[in-house]
C-alpha cells in the first residue's frame, strides 16, 4: 500500500466552501507577504494551542521582517507563560486603546472562527484591519466577515495549519518556532494520547523534532510544573465528583471563589477536564465552574462513540466532538437539569441496553 502523502493538507478540504485547504492557505500566505503590519490573536483564556500558534506565526512574521503584535485580552495560565519566549505577545488589559493609531494591513485570529470569542480585540482588529484572515480547525458555525477563512476540522490542532503556513511563507523553522508549535500540537493532542492523535499529528512532531527542541522540559511545565494550590483545587474537584446514569454522566464542580482564593485565576483550571476522563464507565465528562451569581463555565469531554459539541452549541459555545465548552447563565439546579436532559437523550441506546 502506497504511503499517504507528507503533506496532509494537499487532501483536506475547508469546512466553509469545500475548496481545497491547501488553496486558501496559499491566498492566506500571499495575503502576509504584502502586509506590513499584523495583528495576531486567538480566543480569550487561550489555551496551548491557541497560544502556541498565535506566538509562532507572530515569530515567523517577525523573521520576515513585518511589523507584529501578538495579542490577548485575558490572562494566560503559569504553566504556558514559561513556553514562548518572553515579549512575544502583549496582554491588553483595556481594548479601547487599540482603536487609536492608524490602520493595520492584516488582523489574523486563530483557533476560532467567531471574533468576539477573542474578547474585545475580535472586533476591534476586524476594524482597524485593510484585511484579515482566519484559521481554525473547530466544528461551528463560522462568521463570513473575514477576506481568508480556513477551517479544517481533521487538522489535530490550529498549531498543524499554522506549521503548513510558515512552509508556504518559506521561513525556516527555528528552536523558538518549533517550540512554540510543540506546544500546540501537542497541548490539542493530549500529548499525543487524543483521539486526533494521527499520521497528520505525527508528521507534525517529527518535523518539530528535528529542530532539537527540549521536548522534556516542554511536558514537565505542561503536565508537572503545579503549584500546590492548583492540587489543592483538582484534589477537591475529584473528592466531590459525582455521577448518574450508572456514571456514564460524571462532573465535577467547582467555584471562582475557590480558585481565587488559592491564588490561581480561572486559566490555571485549563485541563482538570481531562483528569476526570481517566474514570472507568464515563461517557461523558462535564467539569462546572461558577464564575459568579448565577453563571457557569461548562467544560465538556465524551468517550467512546459518543460527542460533545452539539450539547456545548446549546450552552452558547463549540469546540470539537470529543472536546467542547460553553457558558451557562441561571441556577445550578437548571444547568444540572439541562446537562441530564441532553445527556440521556445522548446516552438512550446505552440506558436502554
Amino acid at each position: 500500500m502506497a504511503s499517504p502523502p507528507v503533506d496532509c493538507l494537499e487532501h483536506a478540504r475547508d469546512a466553509l466552501s469545500g475548496r481545497p485547504a491547501s488553496v486558501i492557505l496559499e491566498e492566506i500566505a500571499a495575503e502576509i507577504e504584502k502586509s506590513r503590519t499584523l495583528w495576531i490573536t486567538a480566543h480569550a483564556n487561550p489555551d496551548g494551542d491557541a497560544l502556541g500558534s498565535a506566538v509562532a506565526l507572530g515569530l515567523a512574521a517577525t523573521a520576515m521582517g513585518k511589523q507584529v503584535q501578538v495579542l490577548f485580552d485575558s490572562p494566560l495560565p503559569e504553566k504556558l507563560v514559561g513556553l514562548v519566549p518572553g515579549g512575544s505577545f502583549r496582554r491588553v488589559h483595556d481594548t479601547k486603546i487599540l482603536l487609536q493609531g492608524a490602520q493595520i494591513d492584516l488582523f489574523v485570529l486563530l483557533d476560532t472562527s467567531e471574533p468576539e470569542r477573542a474578547g474585545g480585540i475580535g472586533n476591534v482588529g476586524l476594524s482597524r484591519a485593510r484585511r484579515s484572515v482566519c484559521l481554525d480547525h473547530h466544528v461551528q458555525t463560522a462568521s463570513r466577515e473575514f477576506h481568508h477563512h480556513l477551517v479544517v476540522t481533521q487538522a489535530p490542532s490550529t498549531g498543524s495549519l499554522v506549521l503548513a503556513l510558515i512552509g508556504r511563507l518559506g521561513v525556516p523553522l527555528n528552536r523558538e518556532i518549533a517550540e512554540a508549535l510543540w506546544t500546540a500540537v501537542s497541548s490539542d493532542t493530549g500529548w499525543f494520547r487524543f483521539e486526533n492523535t494521527g499520521a497528520w499529528a505525527l508528521r507534525d512532531a517529527a518535523r518539530l523534532c528535528e529542530t532539537g527542541i527540549n521536548i522534556p522540559r516542554i511536558y514537565r511545565q505542561l503536565y508537572e510544573d503545579v503549584p500546590v494550590a492548583r492540587m489543592r483545587i483538582l484534589g477537591t474537584v475529584l473528592a466531590g465528583l459525582r455521577t448518574e446514569f450508572d456514571g456514564a454522566f460524571l462532573y465535577g464542580i467547582t467555584r471562582s471563589s475557590d480558585v481565587l482564593a488559592q491564588g490561581l485565576s480561572l486559566a490555571d483550571l485549563d485541563g482538570v477536564v481531562d483528569h476526570l476522563k481517566s474514570v472507568r464507565g464515563s461517557k461523558v465528562i462535564a467539569f462546572i465552574v461558577e464564575t459568579g451569581p448565577n453563571a457557569f463555565k461548562v467544560s465538556l469531554r465524551a468517550q467512546g462513540g459518543h460527542e460533545v459539541e452539539s450539547l456545548a452549541r446549546k450552552l452558547g459555545g463549540g469546540g470539537h466532538a470529543k472536546a467542547a465548552g460553553g457558558r451557562f447563565s441561571g441556577t445550578l439546579a437548571q444547568l444540572l437539569d439541562l446537562l441530564r436532559a441532553e445527556i440521556a437523550e445522548k446516552l438512550k441506546g446505552l440506558l436502554e441496553r
